[in-house]
Formats: C-alpha cells, sequence, structure tokens
C-alpha cells in the first residue's frame, strides 16, 4: 500500500475521532435544567460551549466524509482506471467495486444520523431565550443525544476508510490488469513466424530472403 494512502487514512481518522471526542465533550458540558433561568414566561438559555462544540464536531465529520468519499473515486461510481480487461478478473474487481460503495453508502448514512444528532444538540444548547406558555417547563436537550453523536461519528469514519482502501485496491489491480494486456497485445509472434518485442520485428526481411534463395 503506498504512504499516501496510508497518510490519507491516519489524517482521516485523526479528524474522525476529533468529532467524537469534541461530542463526548460536549454530552459533558451541556445545559441541565438548574442552568435554564425561567422569568415569568420566558426560558433563558445561558452560553455554554456544548452549542459550539457540536457545530465543529458536525463540522469535522463533514469534512471526513467528502474526503473519504472524493478520495476513494466517488464511492465506486466513477471507472476504474484501466477496467478494459474480461473474464473472472473483471468479475472480481466489480465485486471489490460493490463491496466498496457499499460500505461507502453505509458510512454516508451513519455520518447524516450523527450530523441530525450532533446538530440537535448543538441547537438545543443554543444561548437564546424561548418564550413559554404560562404554567410550562422549559425544555431541554436528554441525555446521550451527543453521545449518540460520537458513537456513529466513529463508526462512519472508520467504515469511510475501509471503503477507501477498498476502492483504493479494486483501482489499482484494474490498472495492473489493463497495463499487462496492453503488453501482451505488442509482443508476440510476427508474420514471419519470428518473436517480436515491444513492437520491434528482429529478423531478415523477407524479400532479402527469397533473393538469396534464388542465388
Amino acid at each position: 500500500m503506498k504512504t499516501g494512502v496510508i497518510i490519507l487514512s491516519v489524517v482521516v481518522a485523526v479528524f474522525g475521532v476529533a468529532s467524537a471526542v469534541l461530542g463526548l465533550i460536549a454530552e459533558g458540558a451541556k445545559l441541565t435544567p438548574n442552568d435554564i433561568k425561567i422569568s415569568r414566561n420566558e426560558c433563558v438559555y445561558p452560553d455554554n460551549p456544548a452549542y459550539a462544540l457540536g457545530l465543529v464536531a458536525a463540522l469535522l465529520l463533514l469534512v471526513v466524509q467528502i474526503t473519504a468519499s472524493a478520495v476513494g473515486g466517488c464511492c465506486g461510481c466513477c471507472k476504474p482506471r484501466g477496467a478494459g480487461f474480461s473474464g473472472s478478473k473483471r468479475s472480481r474487481s466489480k465485486r471489490v467495486i460493490g463491496l466498496g460503495a457499499l460500505l461507502c453508502l453505509v458510512s454516508w448514512i451513519a455520518a447524516l444520523i450523527a450530523e441530525w444528532f450532533f446538530l440537535q444538540g448543538a441547537f438545543g444548547n443554543a444561548p437564546m431565550t424561548r418564550r413559554t406558555p404560562q404554567g410550562q417547563g422549559c425544555t431541554y436537550l436528554k441525555d446521550g443525544v451527543f453521545r449518540m453523536g460520537a458513537i456513529l461519528s466513529i463508526l462512519a469514519t472508520v467504515l469511510g476508510i475501509i471503503s477507501y482502501i477498498v476502492l483504493y485496491v479494486a483501482m489499482a489491480a484494474a490498472a495492473g490488469a489493463g497495463t499487462t494486456a496492453t503488453l501482451g497485445a505488442v509482443a508476440g509472434p510476427s508474420s514471419a513466424g519470428e518473436t517480436k518485442h515491444d513492437g520491434i520485428a528482429i529478423g531478415q526481411p523477407a524479400v532479402a530472403q527469397q533473393q538469396s534463395q534464388a542465388v
């Protein structure tokens, strides 16, 4: 595996873990009912770090997904380079690409659900004043919202990295098979029965051979 693939996978993993860690920190820092002040029929939500943490966590996860999908080949929708070979290799390559595309799809589903949890948690902790009907209490974010976002963020990151590696391997195999097929078409026996390599003919011209036989 190339160094660039390893480096990119590590970078994506770091961003994904950072997104999950921020989500867990936001879970511990979110507003509680005791933090919300009630003034007549208004609920005053004070400044809280969980608001910014949730937004940053959602942004980092979005960067992870876009990066992993872009470098992985559009979730397998792009045709691999050199995919002009046939037979069992083509069938095997299609299966590998299908697996990579499926992992990419599941990764995006998990990421979108995680984004929803992060954004719900962030806006549930946004500093603002909300009017509430007389006699009704103030709404607040329940436990576990940021935590679920963090868990799904890790899941989406892992699946995205695996999808990227699987699609990279499939594209590399397709490119290698296409190169082998091209070399095989160039090198082969010539019309005079002699072997040629890379398109360079070896042996005497046919006319010269006929003249020597006649003498």
